[in-house]
């Protein structure tokens, strides 16, 4: 992967993860109100409805900001397994 291209897909990850950091903020804070207001679900399934999706927010953000740093330290080797099969025997 050359510098350039190393560069612009660590920019899209630091973004992912900000995107998803703010979505589980917003969804932890005002996800549930707004799903039972929105979809007249029951309040209580609505909060858990928001909960869960600011836990899944968050661990997507954490994944993407994980890549990134993994990418900026340059420990991912482009002639490296290209399979989570061959990944898991290593």
């Amino acid at each position: 992967m050359n510098p350039s291209t190393r560069t612009n897909v660590r920019s899209l990850l630091r973004g992912m993860a900000w995107f998803f950091f703010a979505t589980a903020g917003l969804a932890f804070l005002f996800g549930g109100g707004l799903i039972h207001a929105v979809l007249g679900t029951d309040r209580i399934l609505a909060e858990i409805e928001g909960m869960a999706l600011a836990l899944l927010s968050g661990v997507l953000g954490l994944l993407a900001k994980d890549a990134e740093d993994r990418l900026e330290e340059g420990e991912v080797d482009p002639n490296g397994p290209k399979s989570l099969g061959e990944a898991l025997r290593k």
